[in-house]
């Protein structure tokens, strides 16, 4: 979240809507050290997954995580708001 100074309202995070149309990853996917954060259509599996930017090269989250089963795909609860975020939780039990 960020300050919109010049309309005076506190705007949310738009996943880098800008990098995204332009085939790049949103920035915080991009910059994350911990590489534990993924950007992609879940839909379409663990190769579709593109995590950051490392030198030349891009990596998969199929090249270092271990497959995940339906199981493990949590989400919030939909209070009207149609959550999109998915959370990949294996050993702990989800609060959500």
């Amino acid at each position: 979240r960020y300050l919109n100074e010049e309309e005076r309202v506190v705007e949310k995070c738009t996943l880098c809507e800008q990098r995204v149309a332009q085939g790049e990853l949103p920035q915080c996917v991009a910059q994350c050290g911990g590489m534990a954060r993924f950007f992609g259509d879940m839909e379409k599996g663990l190769a579709s997954f593109e995590g950051p930017e490392l030198g030349a090269s891009r990596v998969k989250l199929s090249d270092f995580a271990e497959p995940f089963t339906d199981a493990d795909v949590h989400a919030l609860p939909n209070a009207g708001n149609d959550p999109s975020f998915r959370y990949i939780l294996r050993k702990f039990a989800w609060q959500g």
